[in-house]
């Protein structure tokens, strides 16, 4: 755990990682669905996106609350989160990265998509979530859990929903 949080530790990846972070965020994610709802112009998929968002967070804080594991950075004195703490960020229990869920709902979504560049897109994903044990917010666990809640969820709801993919 040490090592992803301080043997990497640069001051540059320390200023860029917690902007590179917010890529698995809410806002992202938002973000994303309604990119989706301007460039396809089609409601019925931002609808489905809003739905399968709201699926995703259900069951991540569902999880989060009900097995309440603690941040690295509470209890382990050599993790130095490297993410400011302001008003309402880092509350929720660490258990599992809901980053890693959104970053990899949003991966599996683009490579459905966009099949030719879906090692890309898990590539990015990955990367999004191993900000998360760099800034000494998440266990490896917690990273792994979420990236297969966020693949898996997609996949069977992309199988279910009727929505196109691309070729």
């Amino acid at each position: 755990m040490k090592w992803a949080n301080q043997w990497w530790s640069l001051p540059v990846l320390d200023h860029t990682i917690p902007w590179l972070t917010y890529l698995g965020s809410h806002f992202a994610v938002v973000l994303f669905i309604l990119l989706s709802l301007i460039i396809t112009k089609q409601r019925k998929i931002f609808r489905r996106l809003l739905l399968l968002y709201g699926i995703q967070s259900a069951i991540v804080y569902s999880l989060k609350f009900l097995i309440q594991r603690e941040r690295p950075f509470h209890f382990l004195q050599e993790m130095a989160s490297k993410l400011s703490r302001g008003p309402g960020e880092i509350l929720d229990p660490s258990f599992p990265s809901g980053h890693a869920t959104y970053a990899f709902m949003m991966a599996t979504l683009l490579a459905y998509w966009f099949p030719r560049y879906r090692v890309l897109f898990y590539i990015a994903a990955g990367f999004i979530a191993w900000t998360r044990i760099y800034l000494g917010l998440h266990y490896p666990t917690d990273i792994v859990v979420g990236a297969l809640l966020g693949y898996g969820i997609s996949r069977f709801f992309l199988l279910c929903s009727g929505i196109k993919g691309g070729k």
